[in-house]
């Protein structure tokens, strides 16, 4: 029997998050054993995180106080939880091709080996360990800053990853990865509160239940998010760009004299196929089908359309996409086409897409401007 249990707000909030993240955490990694789903890493990420939330809940309900031998649970994953994010984040992007960094992990390996001795040690000791300055400042406070140094060089990796789809794909919708850099920039905020509540201010949130509100956000977030996303790959390859041209004269590369000279070949020919073709219509148009039909690098493409064009490959291929709309929209025809219709014509998936692209190239949405031209 538990003698002096205290159930709260927060120990209900904790065991819900508890449940919910060990449950979709378990299924997470069954699903990473599919070669399209490399959820695996993100499963353990979220199995992990609920499982910290057990600590508290034998703290806050003094569970721990009527059976000694859960003090101090080996849940803290202060070392490991923002590696495992970083890897799967990689696995998931365009650099999944590219050495995952395993190593990142060992610091947060070595810690839970460290908690698990320490745990199996008698109760005396695990409270003289736990009253030290440097079981704080091992498990939790250089803990904490590692990961922030971790989480930060994983938004660098999304947006590294972010620029290289835009420059891929004319269809990005899920393929950015947005949902992970705004939940690490959420986890990032978050982490560094409850530190400085911690350890700076410990006297200025009186009721701890808002870290539980915060815990189940993540919980629920990267629950969702996790099922839902697939990987994306990287079309555009390592290999060297090699100049491909009729002249039978070698070209050099990279000479100041002659790489604009070339940019502007090869983004001539792409302009040229692209308004013969009108290849832009095709909704999961991506660089390497411009790049085939004009039988250039696509890195080469991207280069001259980043170069002289001064957008992205995406930006480019939607204001083509955009062109032929308001085209549509001053036809005779335009009654038979819906402002939706004319979106999926040229190109668009989906209205949101359409919209925000027209009106980052027009200043305008296209209900207005087709308001303008019928007042005309």
């Amino acid at each position: 029997m538990i003698d002096n249990f205290d159930f709260n707000i927060q120990v209900l909030l904790d065991g819900i998050g508890l449940v919910q993240g060990v449950t979709i955490g378990i299924l997470l990694m069954i699903m990473g054993l599919r070669k399209f789903r490399n959820t695996f890493y993100l499963g353990l990420f979220l199995l992990l995180y609920a499982l910290e939330l057990a600590t508290w809940i034998s703290t806050n309900s003094r569970i721990s106080e009527s059976y000694p031998n859960l003090f101090l649970l080996p849940f803290n994953f202060s070392w490991i939880l923002f590696p495992l994010f970083y890897i799967y984040t990689q696995q998931v992007s365009v650099f999944s091709n590219k050495k995952i960094k395993y190593w990142l992990l060992y610091p947060g390996i070595v810690s839970i080996v460290a908690q698990l001795i320490i745990f199996w040690l008698p109760f005396e000791l695990k409270v003289k360990i736990d009253d030290s300055w440097w079981h704080v400042l091992i498990f939790w406070m250089l803990g904490n800053y590692y990961s922030w140094i971790v989480g930060i060089w994983n938004l660098r990796l999304l947006y590294k990853h972010r620029i290289e789809v835009l420059n891929t794909y004319s269809y990005i919708t899920s393929k950015e990865l947005r949902w992970a850099r705004f939940f690490l920039i959420y986890l990032l905020i978050t982490s560094v509160f409850g530190h400085l509540i911690a350890y700076v201010f410990p006297t200025i949130v009186p009721d701890n239940t808002i870290f539980s509100v915060m815990d189940l956000i993540a919980i629920y977030w990267v629950s969702y998010f996790g099922i839902t996303q697939r990987n994306v790959r990287s079309l555009i390859t390592n290999i060297p760009a090699k100049e491909i041209s009729s002249n039978p004269k070698p070209v050099k590369d990279h000479t100041p004299e002659l790489i604009p000279e070339r940019l502007e070949e090869i983004m001539k020919a792409v302009d040229k196929h692209i308004n013969n073709s009108e290849s832009f219509m095709n909704s999961d148009l991506t660089i390497m089908d411009i790049a085939d039909s004009i039988g250039e690098h696509p890195r080469r493409v991207s280069e001259s359309i980043n170069t002289i064009e001064k957008q992205n490959f995406n930006s480019y291929i939607n204001e083509y996409r955009i062109k032929k709309a308001i085209s549509l929209l001053n036809s005779e025809d335009k009654l038979n086409w819906s402002i939706e219709g004319i979106g999926i014509e040229v190109g668009f998936k989906s209205k949101s897409a359409f919209y925000s692209s027209f009106k980052k190239f027009t200043g305008t949405t296209p209900t207005r401007f087709n308001e303008q031209i019928k007042i005309s």
